[in-house]
């Protein structure tokens, strides 16, 4: 497996440790209680984009980045958009995260967002082009 790869998948499940663990705190009461008195804070929100974008989408890139040139019979088109892909992934999903739980980081909600579209696009722009 390629070095990218092999991030995307450590990563995504690092992120789903993390959206698990916070899942677990939201499910206890005094814990969750503890963490909805902080202002502000959508620690709900935050444990979906932990599992949804962090855990489930970077898991499906790094699987497809591994499975698909060979489906198609060729090389991936872009070893460096994937790269480029990851790190715009991962900082994208911390950066919403941060967002959701800290109302006056909420620019990184917005841009994350953002970039977390723009990752998405040169993945799947990097898996066509690899197939076509």
């Amino acid at each position: 497996m390629s070095p990218t790869t092999i991030r995307f998948l450590k990563v995504g499940m690092a992120y789903f440790v993390l959206g698990a663990f916070l899942g677990v705190l939201l499910a206890v009461p005094v814990t969750r209680d503890a963490l909805y008195k902080l202002s502000g804070a959508r620690w709900g929100l935050a444990h979906t984009h932990l599992n949804l974008a962090g855990f489930v989408i970077m898991i499906i890139f790094g699987i497809a980045y591994h499975i698909l040139p060979r489906f198609a019979g060729r090389p991936l088109y872009s070893e460096a958009w994937a790269a480029a892909h990851f790190w715009i992934a991962a900082l994208a999903t911390a950066g919403m995260v941060i967002g959701w739980v800290a109302p006056a980081a909420a620019p990184l909600l917005w841009t994350g967002g953002a970039a977390q579209f723009v990752g998405i696009v040169l993945g799947v722009a990097n898996l066509w082009l690899t197939i076509r």
